[in-house]
Formats: C-alpha cells, sequence, structure tokens
C-alpha cells in the first residue's frame, strides 16, 4: 500500500514492516481480504445495490423468457396431436437451460462482488489517506504528505491537499521535507 503520511521530523514515509513469508494455510489470505475491506460497509452496500440492480433486470427478462416460452410450448401443443409429449420435450429442455441460468446467474454475481470490492477500494482507499493527512494538519505537522497508489481515484484532491500542507508550512516557518 503506497499511501503514505510523513510526520514532522521524518525523512521517509511511513511504511508497514516487511511481511514474511507465511505457510499456506495460515492467514495471509485473510490478510489480503482485509487490505481491500478497507470500509466493508460501504464497500458491501455498492456491492449489494449493483446486484439487486442486476437482479430485478435479470428477473423481469426470464420472465419474458418464460412468458414467451409458454406461448410457444402452447402453439405447438395446439398444432400436435402428442400433447403430453410435446410437454413433456419442452420440459426437458427447460430444465437443461434451468441450469446454465443458475450457474451463469452465480458466476455474475461472484464477479459483480469481485469488481465491486477493488473499484471501492479505489474509492475508500484515498480517503484514509487523506483522514491521516488531515489529522497530521490539526496537530501541527504541516510537513504531512499524501501519496496515492497508481490508479486510486482522488489523484487531485490529494495534490490540492498536499499544495495546502506546503502552504501551511511557508506560513508556518518549518523547514520543509519533500518524500516521495
Amino acid at each position: 500500500m503506497t499511501n503514505q503520511t510523513v510526520g514532522p521530523g521524518q525523512g521517509a514515509p511511513q511504511t508497514q514492516a516487511p511481511q514474511t513469508q507465511a505457510p499456506l494455510g495460515t492467514g495471509k489470505a485473510k490478510r489480503r481480504l482485509h487490505n481491500f475491506m478497507l470500509q466493508p460497509l460501504l464497500q458491501m452496500k455498492i456491492g449489494l445495490y449493483s446486484i439487486i440492480i442486476s437482479l430485478l433486470f435479470a428477473g423481469s427478462l426470464a420472465w419474458i423468457v418464460y412468458y414467451n416460452f409458454a406461448g410457444l410450448v402452447n402453439s405447438v401443443v395446439l398444432l400436435t396431436d402428442a400433447e403430453d409429449e410435446v410437454r413433456d420435450l419442452f420440459m426437458d429442455y427447460w430444465r437443461g437451460t434451468q441450469l446454465w441460468v443458475y450457474l451463469s446467474c452465480l458466476i455474475y454475481i461472484g464477479a459483480t462482488v469481485t469488481i465491486s470490492v477493488l473499484f471501492t477500494h479505489r474509492l475508500v482507499g484515498p480517503t484514509i489517506a487523506f483522514r491521516r493527512h488531515i489529522r497530521s494538519l490539526g496537530e501541527g505537522r504541516y510537513n504531512a504528505r499524501t501519496y496515492l497508489r497508481k490508479g486510486d481515484a482522488f489523484a487531485e484532491v490529494a495534490e490540492e491537499l498536499n499544495r495546502l500542507s506546503e502552504t501551511m508550512e511557508r506560513s508556518q516557518g518549518a523547514p520543509h521535507t519533500q518524500v516521495k
């Protein structure tokens, strides 16, 4: 994670201690998930909204397909003398199709949750760095800077916040330390 804030008298950004290689089956995967779930309630709420909207769309689409399929079955039954055989044939076809539809929905839901978490991570992550930076300014550490990861949202806000820190630092006469 490259969201960093530098405090007064520090010559390098604060970084996490290097992690040692954990054996398989330990909490390493959990730590990774925790790193992506910065604000779980917000991130899951966005994911759930996406899923609900998608399910409403899929449900309405499924109703349209089912309604029209039932109409096709009834039309074919009226044109043939083998009503039971035709209905059984269509129902077998429909059961096979349902499996693929349900499987596709499960894959879609999994992909939606994953993408929601990844994209919201790029939105939520910078807010944590901003709060840390603002807290440093409130404590009088005007040489604090915010550095975001490539691809993070709000890069312009980070630049403005860094400019504000520079201006405050100059107005207080504190020595300027620029660290990347």
